[in-house]
């Protein structure tokens, strides 16, 4: 009995530190940025097993402008982490239609006819996008959508 006792009182100090991997902060100046639309840098930041992006971050520096694009893919979920975004639905810049967004608005793009336009007037933008490619939304999130 005394020796089943040591065993578990030893196991018991070993489990937290074999189950004790620490939590890491990104430098994100540190990822790669390629340019998208000729007009914001995107770093990834995680892929799916079939290599495509599934977190990646998008830099808009000020007075940048993002044609509209993104008519088709997967859902995408746009967070926007620091500035204000500009943001516009549809295949054509409606200036009437411009919407803005600040940090820890949550923007939900369909996979399918999510064309939209963006840009970073007031100030620089950060954004964080999650892409949906085989997955939903939950039903909470799902009955917000516009029809």
């Amino acid at each position: 009995m005394k020796h089943c006792t040591l065993l578990l009182a030893a196991i018991s100090l070993a489990l937290p530190a074999a189950a004790s991997a620490k939590s890491t902060p990104l430098d994100i100046d540190r990822l790669h940025y390629e340019t998208v639309h000729d007009a914001a840098r995107r770093g990834i930041i995680a892929v799916d097993g079939q290599g495509r992006p599934l977190t990646f971050l998008l830099r808009i520096a000020k007075g940048q402008f993002l044609p509209p694009h993104g008519a088709s893919g997967p859902i995408r979920l746009l967070t926007v982490i620091s500035g204000t975004l500009s943001w516009g639905d549809g295949n054509k810049v409606d200036p009437a239609s411009e919407r803005t967004f600040g940090p820890g608005s949550i923007i939900v793009v369909p996979a399918q006819g999510g064309e939209h336009w963006a840009a970073a007037r007031k100030d620089d933008v950060l954004l964080q996008a999650v892409l949906v490619h085989d997955g939903a939304l939950a039903a909470e999130a799902a009955g917000q959508l516009a029809p």
